[in-house]
């Protein structure tokens, strides 16, 4: 039987992602031909984190590749909100297919942020670029962009390879937005993908070596080096945790109802597929030895990409 279901998201009530995933419970298993209507209210004060505004493009764009009908529409609408603004700037109502006039200019956003992005194989490259030029102009240190250089091109891999049951690389795919804030000296960068999750993933493939491990296990582990389904060397997210440690930030994985919030196991509300969230402050450096080893080619590869894609850093801006 076929369902019509109802569902709130309010921006006055949610401060979190486990908040926001909590309020999209509803939108879980769903199928071909049931019907959703959602209503957003951006009413209010206050910065909503782009993070948050992509989780919800992300469920919407899943569940209208399922074959459900989605309706999305705005309560308590304020054109002149700087909330409504915002998400406008970042693409948010154009995902959902909320037409709405901009009552603003829009300014060239290189080096500042990323506007919420879909990626697959065709575009990862360009997408790692404009990542790693906004932590570039944006104060990070040398000794951490080669850190982040390999764990974010890791990261963005890991969803076209493992995203996907097929196990092939470019099956999965994924979204993205990055913003720097430059009050809080921080760089928010999320990668979400609504695939088969990090249990599946690692526990499905015909060469891994964890297919008995459970939801909470496989969560748990991810982190560790060598963990893998055989798809790779299982050092990217272990590398990606070390240097999060040690910048003070925050590194969160999500996936299914378990949820890895700076190394502690936490359950959480649902959500099917992978989150990747990190909050990178740019003024505590990590050195890349600390991660890597002094006999790293880390650096090297970093140096080379830097000169390639943008030259003379200290000219761009």
């Amino acid at each position: 039987m076929l369902r019509e279901i109802a569902t709130l998201i309010d921006f006055n009530c949610i401060s979190s992602h486990d908040d926001l995933l909590a309020s999209m419970i509803s939108l879980i298993d769903l199928k071909v031909g049931d019907r959703v209507n959602l209503d957003i209210d951006l009413s209010g004060s206050g910065l909503i984190y782009p993070d948050l505004l992509l989780l919800i493009v992300a469920r919407v764009e899943c569940l209208k590749k399922n074959g459900v009908k989605v309706n999305c529409s705005l309560i308590n609408f304020d054109a002149t909100s700087n909330r409504v603004n915002y998400a406008s700037r970042i693409n948010f109502f154009e995902f959902l297919g909320i037409k709405l006039e901009e009552g603003f200019k829009r300014r060239d956003r290189q080096g500042r942020f990323i506007e919420i992005s879909e990626f697959n194989e065709t575009n990862i490259y360009q997408v790692f670029q404009e990542i790693m030029r906004i932590l570039i102009v944006n104060g990070v240190n040398e000794d951490m962009l080669t850190v982040l250089h390999f764990c974010l091109n890791e990261i963005l891999d890991n969803t076209l390879n493992h995203a996907s049951p097929d196990f092939r690389y470019g099956a999965g795919t994924g979204f993205i937005i990055a913003q720097f804030f430059p009050t809080a000296r921080e760089i928010r960068i999320i990668i979400a993908d609504t695939g088969q999750g990090i249990h599946a993933a690692l526990t499905r493939h015909p060469k891994s070596r964890f297919k008995d491990l459970s939801e909470q296990e496989a969560v748990s582990r991810c982190i560790e080096r060598g963990v893998t389904n055989s798809l790779g060397l299982g050092f990217g997210l272990w590398a990606t945790s070390q240097m999060m440690v040690k910048n003070q930030g925050d590194f969160k994985i999500y996936s299914g109802s378990s949820s890895l919030q700076n190394g502690k196991l936490v359950k959480t509300p649902s959500w099917n597929g992978t989150i990747n969230y990190l909050r990178i402050n740019t003024d505590i450096p990590v050195n890349h030895i600390e991660i890597f080893g002094e006999k790293s080619n880390q650096l090297d590869m970093f140096q080379e990409f830097k000169e390639s894609q943008f030259g003379n850093i200290e000219n761009l801006w």
